[in-house]
């Protein structure tokens, strides 16, 4: 065997070598072949989306019937590109337009793609499914319970669309049970949460009373963590439900002066000065002012330019030699906004001048730029 190795080596190492070039070219040729193929069906792709997209929006501004609509689409590639652009059009379309966008998704073949989805094991396919029921008109009833069932799921994004169909289809008993456990999801944002909360309001009744009561008793049980509490109370505020602002100035006026959560009494404060509750300020003014918390005292300093009051004025300059740049930053901001207050004129201890002057510069950029 040596000596065969020895006497025909050359023409091993050859026919070695000519082996691996031929394998080479073979990989290079089917990479620029699946390069071409690949260029070829994103090409196909970008065609089908440009005229599909004239035809949708042909088709929502009724210049077009359904039934055309269906003539352009013959593969599942025509109808995946379709869900797309309907996804894409849904954020932005109201009215007419948005009734017609919603007949696209009762189409059989989009229909039938979802519930399959639904009826996987997999729960993204899930989530899919379920955000796809949320955003139609109606749905059946036997899918109700498991959907209700898939809000209790451990996985965010499955927890989440199933809630939000919930809140799009779910009896009222429903729609807060889920939104409960949501709220016991720890792996969900608090943009989740928030999103789901403005679905609840606009799917709602107009008065908004079962909406802000629900919210009021969530926080009123205290079985949930600090950053959900402070999200609730976040959310009566930035949906503008009025009426909760009684029920928050109560449990304002309930936090000790020492022992409390900042981000709770935050959150309270900003909503508070938002409503235009002055009855807090006494509170600010002896108990809080001086919290140990920097960012208690930058929703103080805040708060204070909201509610504008005269007397304010000393604990705004109080504030303004704070050792956190951005308490200074706001008492500074908010003593601005009092007209009888000239910041270049005011004589400020603990800062030197030059800071001074960035600071009141920065100011009177946001105001030139507002």
């Amino acid at each position: 065997m040596i000596d065969f190795l020895n006497t025909h080596a050359e023409q091993i190492v050859l026919t070695v070598v000519v082996i691996l070039a031929i394998f080479s070219l073979i990989v290079f040729v089917g990479a620029i072949y699946s390069r071409w193929m690949l260029q070829l069906a994103e090409k196909r792709k970008k065609k089908i989306r440009e005229d599909l997209s004239e035809v949708v929006i042909m088709y929502t501004l009724g210049e077009l019937s359904l039934s055309d609509l269906k003539k352009n689409l013959s593969t599942k590639t025509d109808y995946s590109i379709l869900l797309q652009i309907s996804n894409e059009l849904d954020k932005t379309l109201e009215g007419d337009e948005e009734v017609r966008l919603k007949r696209i998704m009762n189409l059989s073949e989009i229909r039938e793609y979802f519930i399959g989805r639904f009826n996987s094991k997999n729960p993204l396919e899930q989530a899919k499914a379920c955000l796809y029921f949320s955003r139609k008109t109606e749905i059946k009833e036997r899918f109700l319970p498991k959907i209700y069932s898939y809000t209790k799921s451990d996985h965010p994004m499955l927890a989440y669309a199933a809630c939000m169909a919930i809140i799009s289809h779910g009896s009222a008993g429903q729609k807060k049970d889920a939104i409960r456990n949501l709220l016991s999801n720890d792996g969900l944002s608090n943009q989740a949460l928030n999103d789901v909360f403005s679905e609840f309001q606009l799917k709602s009744s107009d008065d908004r009373i079962e909406e802000s009561k629900l919210l009021m008793q969530l926080i009123d049980e205290r079985n949930y963590n600090v950053e959900r509490t402070a999200l609730m109370i976040r959310t009566l505020g930035e949906l503008g439900f009025y009426e909760s602002a009684e029920f928050l100035l109560n449990e304002f006026m309930e936090i000790p002066s020492e022992d409390y959560s900042p981000a709770i009494v935050v959150a309270l404060i900003d909503v508070l000065a938002l409503f235009g509750m002055e009855e807090i300020l006494e509170k600010l003014y002896s108990e809080f002012i001086s919290s140990q918390y920097s960012e208690v005292r930058e929703a103080i300093a805040k708060a204070l330019g909201v509610f504008g009051k005269t007397e304010s004025i000393p604990f705004l300059k109080w504030l303004l030699v704070d050792p956190d740049f951005y308490v200074r930053f706001h008492s500074a901001k908010s003593l601005s906004m009092h007209p009888n207050i000239d910041l270049r004129k005011l004589s400020v201890p603990n800062i030197g001048d030059e800071e001074f002057d960035e600071l009141v510069g920065e100011i009177e950029s946001l105001t030139v730029e507002g």
